[in-house]
Order: structure tokens, then C-alpha cells, then sequence
């Protein structure tokens, strides 16, 4: 299925987004049609129209397939089926033996080729019902023999059957009636057979005790067979309560975690427990919490016991070398008397004592504990008083419980279905939370928040004084669930398809990733370490070129690294990152020639995005470990070698040994993972990273080196906004080949520096515009010792990309840079400010309108500007005017003139003045007046003239007579003041300009006579527009009535 949705989106490119959802729909198809034309599933279970949609919703990376595409799939399958070459030679002898029997209907493939075997069938299913309904019945009747029951091994086996008649009409009804009776039965039998405790004790007799005791134990047996006759048959019945009531009454019949003491009874429940979860996993869904929680305590409990009996064994071992010292010496001093021979060696008998066996003198440990405990079981008083509770439990759950029968629940994971996988990976997920926790509730509530170095579930349950103190390792919370998670994990990562997988792995990454940000550290460096192993094993399976299975894989470790407040944390995952690129990377920088070497694809985006992250760390250790690890990346894949000098930039003395051409994804990452450094809050780091990026554009415009390859099509990424396909082209001759692919190597590049523009450093400012344009005039014009014509470099049209999404986009930064100068806005040598008249209520009510408008000349100037604008604008002319040259071509005059636009639409008023008196240089000085096209001057008048109006004005100032101009319309126009103060400025500026031009005589000579009386006779209008605007605004309040007024223009 994978290799015919990879042949499948390659040749139909514009069908699916990726091949991911080729691979999912495949797979919705078959069973879709299956669905609809097997015979055995009833009409009313039959996929719907609507059904299908909805089941295929959010398969294109969260987006949706259009649904008449998939509602025309579903109107195909439902009346032309799916046929197989066997099946069409069986319909076509069926039609040959009985033509008037053959049916037309798009459904006869299964029909006819089954009318027989459901003719069968259903008699078959007749004489079983009759059968079952018998020997029901007999059973029912049969008298059970007095005190004996049978333990009905083989009806463990249970068949799921989907469409049974017998279960519908009989079994569910039957049950839903009595499982609550039945519950209640059961759970007092169990409650109150205890046989052995109690007045019994005073009254009876040894034998009656015995025989008490059997009872007990033989009614629980009947009722833990009930129990799970009970769980099986909800299950397969559909009954969720039920199924649920059952296993959370059994749970609670163990005890576990209460702090009693467990009697065999409540052993014998958690045997059941486990021995479902181990023998019928597929029947228990939701109801995985609490065996989970069962193995979890039963961990713990023999967890106390070998704990236990390393303490006692170490006791005992004292004891006995203190006892042969003892005896040693004894003998020593009785022979010195007896003999009275001082020859005799005390120490040399001493020593050989100490070397004989302990075994002579230790008592065996589970003797011990029978002696010591077991003999006064029923003193409680004495007993309680020395000997912990925890390790009473722990010695009965030792001895009872089989050593593996965890370890086979979670083995046997693999073979679970699709749906009981989910439901155990999910409650597995949920234990090991509120394990980690500290058992204080559930998913979904704030038991994460609680602090957990006080483990209050341990203390809770420490009876006993002296057993409850709390040392460093019990302080560390319970893991043991997210360790078996780990194992099913291994377990079910090569054994499932990957579309399976996927979706236990979204339960399964979730859950690490929230343990990865625990606030202990060790917790969260044990996850991190279960991602780093997880993810190993995963790569070494091959991924085919257009899935992208190991990105999903691998996207955890974004969000750990770019949320974790923990130093050791991040740097784990670090080194983690670093030992998976090591051994799953580049085929080439594999040191031990491992096999797995070459399989990370996919993968390197998310591997080296978390190594990107590390330059915004606060700890400047992760800092320069993450940027050493990408410098290391970045030599080793473009085989650097230095060739002179002990200099660390790389881009002056470095040379390429490549021999084979790189993922162009990975080259794409590596240029995104080095802007994070770019753009980081530490300058060297981000002066190198800006070097680094030139030895990128050298290593593409080498053309003894094969370019990066698209192993993945474009077609199966979205388009981003800011690509170079994004930006408007205009209708000139195609690319060649290749060109856009090409072209994709080089944009991120362009765009990261163009960003780097606008930091807030000016160094890193500055060098970030300088090499941005030089890496234009380098690479992007054809030079003179060129073999070949590349491409793409040298492309007019690809200069033109260059400045509608890389130069002109740069200029925002003028808007949204965060210093200022606080200077004044200049005007013109000898201008005055428009809305400068004289009047007599500005005169007559002081602090009026027209004072406010007059008194906000101050302005906010932007450093930027004075640092970084006439660097831009000089390179980009310097640009066009090169192209000019080389081409013979003026069509970059006009992508600068849209710069010089983007500047006076601006809403920054200084950056609008300083694009005016820009444009007015580029016009005069840069350009070649006799050069100037027509379309050109055509651009630069109305740009002009653009600056002269005032925005908003109710009326047309060279109309003749009277307006009529009410409150509302007044007000509509007030409501712009704020931006009026601003474009008096630029007007002026404007003004200014317009009369150089004109008074030039050389310019207006070249201009033309059209383009003159324009430029002249807007400035006369401008005049006269503001001076109505300065009118309306220093007569007219904002008014809240209708009154009319009169104005004459």
C-alpha cells in the first residue's frame, strides 16, 4: 500500500497534497467497498454518504479532501464495486448456468457469487440457535452437585461475533437483566468469606475451622469464575457499564493500594485481575486503568520485598560473623587455660573461622519471615506493632503471584486489534500520569500540579511508625508504568502498519512529552532518554522518499526543547539529538561504517530544529553547545576543509569535497536552523551564523558540486506564503527547467537576511543587508567567467522575484522598528507647514483644534532609518542600474519605483519624507534623463501627486458654489485629524520636490509637456485642497446633530 501511494501521487501531482493521505484514502476505499456490497453486513449498518466524509475529514495534514471529490468516490463504489478477475469468472459461469437469474445491480458480484454458501449458511445458523437454545435449557435444569463447583476453563475462548442473531435476541437481554444482581451476589460472597477471622475463633472447633476455611475459599472461587464469566460476556455484548462495574468492584476486592492486610481472598482478586488482562486483553477497553493500576502496586509491593530481604539477609550476615567471633574467642580462652600454651595463634584460628561458610549459620530469610510473622498471623496487636503491613503484603504477593505474568500482558500487546491497542496504550498512558503524580486523580484534572517530591501516596499507606520515613529514592516518583509504556512501545513499533502505529504513537508522544517538562529532573531525563531510544529503533526502518513518517516521529522533541526550563534536561536532548545524527545521519560521516547510517530523511527537520532552538536559550552553555553541534552538522555535510589560516569563518578559507549531492530538505533546514542563530540574542553567534550562510551560497554556486536534490516533490509540501512562487510574476519568457527547484535552494537564504534587517543590534543590521547584497551581485548577475549560463542565476525574472519578496518586504522593518531617534520631521529650507492660516476662533478659544493640530510638529524618528534606509535603497538602485548595463533592460527602474511607493503609503511619516527626497535623487542623479521612459515619468508623476491629497475630503475643492455638508459627513472627516498633522510633512516635502523638478529646466525638458502640466497643476490643487481641509478643521467642532452647513470652495 505505501509503494502504490507513492507511484500514485507521483504521477498525479495535483491529486493529493501528500502521500500520506494517498495511503489513508487507499485503505478507506477497500473497506468502503467491502461495506457496501458484502452481503453478510445488514442495510442499516451499511458506510453512508456522510459517514465516509466524515471518516476521511483532516486526512491532508489536519486539512480536508474537497467533499465532492469524495462524495463522487462513494457514488462510484456503491454502484460500480471493486471486482477481482476470480470473482468476474464465477459471476459469469453463474450467469451462464442461470441467465434469467442474473442480476444487473452493481451488487451482484457478491450476490451471486455467494447465494449458495448464505443459503448454507443460514440453515447452518438455524440448527446452532436450536442447538444453543437446547442445551441452555438442560443446563438450566441440571442439578450442580452439593459443595462441588467446576472452574470452566475452556470458556475463555470467547468469538466476538458481530452479527449474531442469538446474541441480540437472547444473550443481551438476558444479561442486561441480570449482571446487577449478580454484581451484588458476588461482592457479598467475597466480602464476607473470610472463614477464618472473627467470634469463629472462640466457639469452634479445629476441624470447623478447616472446614470454614474451605467453604470460604471455595465460594470465592465461584465468585471471581462469575466475575469473569461476567467481564467476557459485557465485553462482547457491548455492555460498557457492566464490563466497567465488574472490573472496578474486582479492583477494589484486592486491596491493593489501601493499606490492609491482604488475606488470600484478596490475593485470588488480583490474580483474576491480572490473568483477564493477560488472557482476554481484547475484551477489557477502557477498563486497562485499573489492572494497570493493579500491576503498578504489585511492582511496588515486590519492590518492598526485595528490598526487604537484602536488608534482613545483610542483618543476619552480622550476626553470624559477630557469633563466630564470639565462639572463636571462646575457644581461644578455654584453651589457654586447659593447656596453658601461649603458642597457641588466636588470630590465625580467628581468621579461619571468618572464612568459613555463612551458610552454616544463616537462617534461611523466608523461614524467618514465617516464623517471625506467620506464627502470630491472627496476634494483631503483637504483630502490627513490629512488622510493617507493606512487607506482610509483599511476602503474600511474592508467593503467590507468578514471577511473569506481567511481563506476558505487556508482550502480548503485539497481538492485540487495532482498536484494543488504542484503548490499552491510551490507559496505560493515564496510569503512569497519575503514578507520576502520586495517584491523585485522573487525566484532565490538576494532579500534575501537586509537588512531588513528598510522595503523600506512600506515606498515606505507612502504618507503621519507623517504616514511613521518606529517604532521597523514595522521594523520586513511580515510573514503572512508564516503563512497561516504553517496552509495548518496542513491542508494537515494528509489528504494526505505520498508519496504526501513528495513532498509538500520538497517545504515546503526548504523554512523554508532558513527563519530558516534569519538574524533576530525573524524571524528565528518563523520558527524553525513552525518546531518544524509541526514536533509533524507528529509524531503522527505511522510509520511502515521498512519506514523512519520521518528522511525525521525531516533532516531540521540538516542543521539549522550545518549552523545558531545565538546563540538564536540554542539554540530554541535545546529546540525544547529536548520537541520532551520528548514527542515522549522512552515510558518509558514519565513523563505524554502521548500516544505519543514510536512513535519517524526513527526520533531519525536526533534529536540527531543535538544535536551532538552542540559540535562544537563557543558559549560554546550551547556547554554545547547540551552535557547535550545527557548525559540526554543516562542515560535515559540505565536507569542508580548511585551507589556510586558523581563522574561524569558514566562508574565507574553506574548500568542498562533496562528492554527493545532499537532500535539498536538509539543506533548506540547515539554512533555517542557522537563521535561529541569526536572529539570537548572542552577537558572535549570530555574526558566525551570518558567515556560515555565505559558505552556504558558495557551495550552491560551485558548479563542480552537484546541487541539493529534491528527494521529496514540490508538489507535497504546501506552499509557503513568503516562497518565491508567492510573489506576483510578470508575463515574460518561462524559466528554464529546474529553475524553481534551483531557485528554493537560494530564497531561504535571501529571506533570513532580508529579516536580519531589521534587528534591533545595527552590527548585526548592517552586516545582514551588506551581505544580503552581495550575495545578489555575486550570484545573480552573469558574469564573464562563467562556462555555462546557470539556471537560474543571471535570470532577469529572477531579480525581479528578488525585489517583490526580498528588497521591498525589507522596508517594513522601518515601521515596526522599536528605536527612535525623537527628532523633529524637517521640511523643506524655506517651506512653512500647511494648516498655518490665521483664525479667529483659534485666536478667540485658546487650546482649540487648530492649537492641537499646530502643536504635534514633534514626530518619532526611527533609527532605523538613519542607520539602515539609505543603505537599502542605495543597493537596490545600484542593482537596477547594474542590470541596466549588463541587460539592456530598464524593468527593474520599475520594482524600484514600487519600493519608493512602498515608502510613501506608508503610514511612518519620516519614512515617507525620506522616500520622497530618495526618489527625487534617484530621478535626477542615478537615472540617465534621456534613458527615462514615458511609463516611467507617467509613475513618478502620480506618485507625486498621490502625496498632495488629503485623504477623506467631503468635497471637491475646484467645484464651483455652495455645498451642503451635514454634521455626519463633517464628523467623517474630523475623525482622519489624527493622521492630518503627519501628511502635512510629506505634502510639504512633496511641494518642495515637485517645484525642483519643474524649475529644472533640463528635467522638465526631458519630462514632456504632459507630465509637466500634470505635476503643476496638482500642486495647485494640493494647495488649495489643504487649504480646506485647514478651513473645516479650525471652523467645525465634531458635531452631534444634523445641522447643515455651508461651505463655498
Amino acid at each position: 500500500m505505501e509503494k502504490f501511494a507513492e507511484r500514485y501521487t507521483t504521477q498525479n501531482t495535483d491529486v493529493f497534497p501528500t502521500a500520506d493521505a494517498a495511503f489513508i484514502l487507499a485503505f478507506s476505499v477497500i473497506m468502503l467497498n467491502t461495506d457496501l456490497h458484502n452481503p453478510a453486513i445488514k442495510e442499516e449498518r451499511r458506510m453512508t454518504r456522510d459517514g465516509f466524509v466524515r471518516n476521511n475529514s483532516g486526512i491532508c495534514d489536519g486539512q480536508d479532501l474537497p467533499q465532492e471529490f469524495l462524495t463522487g468516490i462513494f457514488d462510484r463504489i456503491k454502484t460500480m464495486p471493486i471486482s477481482l478477475k476470480e470473482d468476474d469468472e464465477r459471476r459469469e459461469k453463474v450467469g451462464a448456468s442461470k441467465p434469467g437469474d442474473v442480476k444487473s445491480t452493481a451488487s451482484s458480484l457478491f450476490v451471486n457469487n455467494y447465494e449458495e454458501m448464505d443459503k448454507k449458511r443460514e440453515n447452518d445458523y438455524q440448527r446452532e440457535r436450536d442447538e444453543i437454545l437446547r442445551n441452555t435449557e438442560s443446563l438450566l435444569r441440571r442439578k450442580t452437585k452439593k459443595g462441588k463447583y467446576r472452574s470452566f476453563k475452556g470458556s475463555k475462548h470467547f468469538v466476538s461475533t458481530q452479527d449474531s442473531g442469538l446474541k441480540d435476541e437472547y444473550v443481551i437481554p438476558m444479561f442486561d437483566v441480570t449482571w446487577g444482581p449478580a454484581l451484588a451476589v458476588f461482592s457479598t460472597v467475597i466480602e464476607s468469606a473470610n472463614g477464618t477471622m472473627g467470634a469463629l475463633l472462640s466457639i469452634a472447633s479445629d476441624s470447623e475451622i478447616e472446614a470454614a476455611a474451605e467453604n470460604a475459599a471455595e465460594a470465592t472461587e465461584v465468585c471471581l469464575e462469575g466475575f469473569t464469566l461476567a467481564i467476557r460476556i459485557a465485553a462482547l455484548c457491548g455492555n460498557d457499564t457492566a464490563r466497567c462495574a465488574y472490573v472496578h468492584a474486582l479492583s477494589n476486592f484486592s486491596l491493593l493500594g489501601s493499606g490492609r492486610l491482604l488475606e488470600h481472598r484478596h490475593i485470588r482478586c488480583v490474580q483474576a485481575l491480572l490473568e483477564l488482562g493477560r488472557d482476554d486483553g481484547e475484551l477489557l477497553g477502557p477498563s486497562w486503568e485499573y489492572t494497570f493500576k493493579a500491576l503498578s502496586e504489585v511492582a511496588r509491593l515486590n519492590q518492598v520485598y526485595e528490598v526487604g530481604a537484602k536488608h534482613v539477609r545483610a542483618e543476619l550476615a552480622v550476626k553470624a560473623r559477630q557469633k563466630r567471633r564470639e565462639e572463636a574467642a571462646s575457644k581461644r580462652t578455654t584453651a589457654l587455660v586447659n593447656k596453658g600454651d601461649s603458642s597457641i595463634d588466636g588470630n590465625d584460628e580467628l581468621d579461619e573461622v571468618s572464612e568459613s561458610d555463612d551458610s552454616d549459620y544463616l537462617v534461611d530469610f523466608d523461614d524467618i519471615l514465617e516464623n517471625d510473622i506467620y506464627d502470630g498471623h491472627f496476634g494483631f496487636d503483637e504483630s502490627l506493632d513490629k512488622i510493617s503491613l507493606d512487607e506482610i503484603n509483599a511476602r503474600s504477593v511474592h508467593e503467590n503471584l507468578p514471577a511473569d505474568i506481567s511481563d506476558e500482558i505487556f508482550s502480548r500487546s503485539s497481538s492485540l486489534s487495532t482498536s484494543a491497542i488504542k484503548d490499552f496504550t491510551f490507559q496505560l498512558c493515564r496510569v503512569s500520569r497519575m503514578e507520576i503524580a502520586g495517584y491523585t486523580g485522573g487525566v484532565g484534572n490538576k494532579a500534575n500540579d501537586v509537588d512531588l517530591t513528598a510522595v503523600h501516596y506512600r506515606k498515606h499507606h505507612s502504618l507503621v511508625s519507623g517504616n514511613g520515613g521518606v529517604d532521597g529514592k523514595q522521594n523520586q516518583p513511580d515510573i514503572y508504568c512508564l516503563q512497561k509504556l516504553i517496552e509495548v512501545t518496542h513491542y508494537n513499533m515494528d509489528t504494526r502498519p505505520r498508519l496504526v502505529f501513528s495513532e498509538i504513537w500520538n497517545s504515546v508522544s503526548g504523554h512523554l512529552t508532558s513527563t519530558a517538562l516534569h519538574s524533576n529532573g530525573a524524571v524528565a531525563i528518563y523520558a527524553v532518554d525513552s525518546f531518544r531510544q524509541l526514536s533509533m529503533q524507528f529509524l531503522k526502518r527505511e522510509e520511502l522518499g515521498v512519506f514523512e513518517f519520521q518528522r511525525k516521529f521525531i516533532k516531540p522533541f521540538e516542543g521539549i526543547m522550545l518549552k523545558c526550563k531545565n538546563t540538564s534536561v536540554k542539554e540530554f536532548l541535545l546529546k540525544s539529538v547529536e548520537q541520532i545524527i551520528l548514527m542515522h545521519g549522512d552515510t558518509a560521516n558514519a565513523e563505524d561504517g554502521s548500516s544505519n547510517a543514510g536512513l535519517l530523511k524526513s527526520g533531519w527537520r525536526p533534529l536540527l530544529a531543535v538544535i536551532g532552538q538552542a540559540s535562544s536559550d537563557d543558559d549560554e552553555a546550551i547556547a554554545k553547545l547547540g551552535f557547535h553541534m550545527l557548525t559540526a552538522q554543516l562542515r560535515q555535510s559540505l565536507k569542508v576543509k580548511k585551507t589556510a589560516g586558523n581563522n574561524s569563518n569558514t566562508s574565507s578559507s574553506a574548500t568542498f569535497a562533496v562528492t554527493e549531492p545532499m537532500r535539498a530538505d536538509k539543506f533548506v533546514d540547515l539554512v533555517e536552523a542557522l537563521l535561529m542563530y541569526v536572529s539570537g540574542p548572542r552577537e558572535d553567534m549570530s555574526t558566525e551564523s551570518i558567515d556560515h550562510l555565505v559558505t552556504l551560497c558558495r557551495y550552491l554556486a560551485d558548479e563542480s558540486i552537484p546541487l541539493p536534490q529534491n528527494c521529496i516533490s514540490n508538489h507535497l509540501h504546501p506552499q509557503r506564503v513568503d516562497s518565491p512562487d508567492s510573489a506576483i510574476r510578470t508575463p515574460t519568457e518561462p524559466s528554464p527547467l529546474g529553475a524553481n527547484e534551483e531557485l528554493e535552494l537560494w530564497w531561504p537564504i535571501l529571506l533570513g537576511l532580508s529579516r536580519s534587517i531589521g534587528d534591533e543590534r545595527p552590527n548585526i543590521r548592517i552586516k545582514g543587508l551588506v551581505t544580503l547584497l552581495a550575495i545578489i551581485n555575486q550570484h545573480f548577475f552573469l558574469g564573464i567567467g562563467h562556462s555555462k549560463s546557470p539556471s537560474v542565476l543571471g535570470n532577469l525574472q529572477t531579480l525581479q522575484l528578488i525585489y517583490r519578496g526580498i528588497l521591498t518586504p525589507s522596508l517594513e522593518h522601518a515601521d515596526s522598528s522599536s528605536s527612535a531617534n525623537g527628532g523633529k520631521l524637517s521640511l523643506p529650507d524655506g517651506f512653512i507647514r500647511f494648516m498655518t492660516r490665521g483664525s479667529s476662533l483659534a485666536e478667540v478659544g485658546k487650546g482649540g483644534r487648530k492649537e492641537r493640530i499646530e502643536g504635534q510638529g514633534e514626530a518619532t524618528g526611527n533609527n532605523w532609518l538613519d542607520t539602515t534606509f539609505d543603505h537599502l535603497m542605495d543597493g537596490a538602485v545600484a542593482i537596477a542600474l547594474r542590470s541596466i548595463e549588463v541587460y539592456g533592460d530598464d524593468v527593474l527602474v520599475e520594482e524600484i519605483l514600487a519600493m519608493f511607493n512602498t515608502c510613501l503609503i506608508s503610514d511612518s511619516t519620516s519614512l515617507a519624507i525620506r522616500g520622497l527626497k530618495r526618489l527625487y535623487h534617484f530621478v535626477a542623479n542615478d537615472l540617465v534623463l534621456e534613458r527615462i521612459t514615458d511609463n516611467t515619468w507617467a509613475t513618478v508623476s502620480h506618485m507625486l501627486r498621490r502625496c498632495l491629497a488629503v485623504c477623506g475630503l467631503p468635497f471637491n475643492p475646484d467645484k464651483k458654489g455652495n455645498v451642503d455638508l451635514n454634521s455626519e459627513i463633517i464628523n467623517d472627516f474630523l475623525q482622519e485629524e489624527e493622521l492630518l498633522p503627519q501628511r502635512r510633512y510629506i505634502g510639504s516635502n512633496a511641494t518642495s520636490i515637485i517645484g525642483s523638478l519643474l524649475t529644472d529646466k533640463n528635467i522638465a525638458k526631458h519630462m514632456g509637456i504632459q507630465w509637466y502640466m500634470f505635476l503643476y497643476s496638482g500642486l495647485g490643487m494640493g494647495i488649495r485642497t489643504w487649504d480646506k481641509a485647514a478651513e473645516i478643521v479650525d471652523m467645525h467642532p465634531l458635531q452631534g446633530n444634523g445641522s447643515q452647513h455651508d461651505i463655498h470652495p
